[in-house]
């Protein structure tokens, strides 16, 4: 594939493919629906409730209800289906969820690539996350390293949960590539932007009023925006390699920095001490083992600690180079979900 092909990659090849979304209910499966809606695909999108948010369905998505394992819904909602973006993740970063979370990420997965190879679906498009790519553990102080598609996975034996199971989860959709099944994987990394239905990120614009919101960490994010990691999605169905991995990413912020910038469009107060990595990581221990004692979920848990930490940039200039990848600014994208969030009553 040329890089003259990779820019040029026309959506409307979509219009009228048939298309299954896991995740839909969520803040990137829902925005890949709306851009696959967008370019005129057909959208069939699984929900264990009775429909979406926003109006996806007004729009002509149609609900499948049920779940990944529910092997009925499935092979009726891939029944003539062209592509498959497996969105849907258990995203909890606790010890005492490694069980559920296998079941949702990798249980899930390996049965709908089963469930798609059996469908003949054309190709899957498997979300998986910049937290599987390798990183330098030591990456904690000093200049930040740079992480993309190459770095190899080096998380085990560490606790972990949400790596680790998607980790596994690609595992289980490259082993189906080995057998023949067309399929590329993505690697969004921190996401902003409206449509943030599940209130995932709320919790970040509400600290900047909150005591909490006073500290933060030494650790860097690479921000991107939910709208381009859609898009990114859909070029990646069109114009991926079969079997490769792409990084969707945006703009390197300190976790500092980010905070101030969500506090600037918050009217809230920008972080004023930066933790160093052993105290967060030991204050992430100790609160990661008070919830599990108590059975409640931590506010931070070791695995969210140790990831804050990291001074690592994420890059995405393979998505770039094959697929067209573009990015906006990230300050327009933190001040957007803003202002979706008061919109929505929430901020």
């Amino acid at each position: 594939m040329t890089e003259k092909q990779a820019t040029s990659g026309d959506l409307a090849a979509l219009r009228g493919a048939r298309t299954f979304v896991t995740g839909a209910t969520g803040f990137l499966g829902w925005a890949i629906a709306d851009a696959l809606l967008a370019c005129g695909a057909e959208v069939r999108a699984l929900t264990r409730s009775r429909g979406f948010p926003g109006d996806l369905e007004a729009r002509g998505a149609v609900a499948v209800h049920g779940d990944l394992l529910d092997q009925e819904a499935i092979d009726g909602a891939l029944e003539g289906v062209d592509y498959v973006f497996h969105v849907a993740a258990d995203v909890r970063m606790y010890r005492a969820a490694y069980d559920e979370a296998y079941k949702n990420n990798v249980a899930a997965t390996r049965f709908l690539v089963e469930r798609s190879v059996h469908a003949k679906v054309k190709r899957m498009v498997f979300t998986s996350s910049g937290s599987t790519l390798g990183k330098p553990l030591d990456a904690t102080s000093g200049p930040v390293r740079p992480v993309n598609e190459e770095s190899a996975y080096n998380f085990d034996g560490l606790g972990w949960v949400y790596p680790p199971t998607k980790y596994l989860a690609e595992c289980e959709v490259l082993a189906a590539v080995e057998r023949g099944f067309d399929a590329v994987i993505t690697h969004p990394t921190a996401i902003f932007g409206p449509g943030d239905w599940k209130k995932n990120l709320l919790p970040l614009f509400l600290a900047t009023k909150q005591f909490a919101g006073n500290f933060t960490t030494r650790g860097t994010r690479t921000v991107c925006d939910v709208r381009d990691v859609a898009d990114g999605h859909l070029r990646a169905a069109l114009l991926g390699e079969r079997g490769h991995r792409y990084a969707l990413s945006g703009e390197l912020f300190t976790v500092r920095d980010l905070m101030s910038e969500i506090a600037a469009v918050t009217g809230g107060r920008a972080p004023r001490v930066a933790l160093p990595a052993s105290v967060m990581i030991s204050l992430g221990r100790v609160l990661d083992r008070v919830a599990s004692m108590r059975g409640t979920v931590p506010m931070i848990s070791e695995e969210m600690a140790m990831q804050s930490v990291l001074r690592v940039e994420i890059s995405s200039e393979k998505a770039k180079r094959v697929l067209g990848y573009k990015t906006r600014p990230a300050r327009e994208s933190i001040a957007d979900m803003a202002q979706w969030y008061r919109a929505q009553g929430w901020l």
